[in-house]
């Protein structure tokens, strides 16, 4: 796993702001295909897409779930196998990976989208059964959501070839449309998970002033900001430069 946490800069709308996540260093770069105010269409995406491949240098293809998770032992612990699969992940291309953000939408349309842009991973950010992520061909991100009834002990946590990337963000009471909130969780609730070895991203609320803070707290896998790094609901390059380079000094 890395020695620096990865970064997720999410909520990318346009390619200038995609490019700057990229040269900053981000390692995933994420587009929101569900209903929100940061939702892009799918020409949106592709041009996203070859920005960021042009930006990088990098021409190779998506790579197919089977080839993270195979050579993974069937009986390998919770921990082994995320780590493993976020390594192999990670080294499956040399630039940014993109990843599409999808909440309770039909299977059809997120394959329609994995193909199309194409999408390197697929985040499902609402309440999809776990065993969904074994009919989607690119790796799959499956959120949690924290509140006060949420536990480490969660058994879908630990549960193995579905999802390659477990990734806890806060749960907002009274609304459908989770995620980009600016809404924090309690950092220790991350630790515990952290102490028990398994790798996680953490969003919720984080910012370029106290991602570090956060890092130090949560030990997660890498860190996930969407509004955090936006000034008048835009993307803002200075706190994209910042946010990236506070969670990785």
């Amino acid at each position: 796993m890395p020695s620096k946490p990865l970064v997720k800069i999410c909520g990318v709308r346009t390619v200038e702001a995609a490019v700057t996540a990229a040269e900053a260093g981000a390692d995933i770069i994420g587009m929101i295909f569900a209903p929100s105010p940061r939702l892009i269409d799918v020409s949106t995406g592709q041009a996203i897409a070859r920005a960021v491949k042009q930006a990088s240098g990098d021409s190779a293809d998506i790579v197919h779930v089977k080839h993270i998770h195979d050579g993974i032992c069937e009986n390998a612990t919770a921990a082994e196998f995320f780590t493993t699969s976020g390594a192999k992940i990670l080294k499956s291309r040399k630039g940014p990976l993109l990843a599409g953000v999808f909440q309770n939408q039909p299977l059809e349309h997120i394959l329609a989208v994995v193909e199309q842009v194409p999408l390197d991973l697929v985040q499902l950010h609402g309440t999809e059964p776990i065993d969904l992520a074994r009919e989607i061909p690119v790796p799959v991100i499956k959120v949690f959501h924290v509140d006060d009834t949420f536990s480490v002990e969660d058994s879908d946590l630990f549960k193995t070839f579905r999802h390659s990337v477990v990734l806890l963000d806060t749960k907002v009471a009274g609304t459908t449309q989770q995620g980009g909130r600016g809404v924090s969780f309690d950092w220790t609730i991350a630790r515990r998970l952290a102490d028990s070895g398994l790798p996680f991203i953490m969003a919720g609320g984080l910012t370029p002033d106290n991602v570090r803070e956060a890092v130090d707290v949560g030990r997660p896998w890498g860190v996930d900001v969407s509004s955090g790094t936006e000034t008048n609901k835009a993307k803002d390059p200075a706190k994209i430069t910042a946010f990236v380079a506070n969670a990785k000094q």
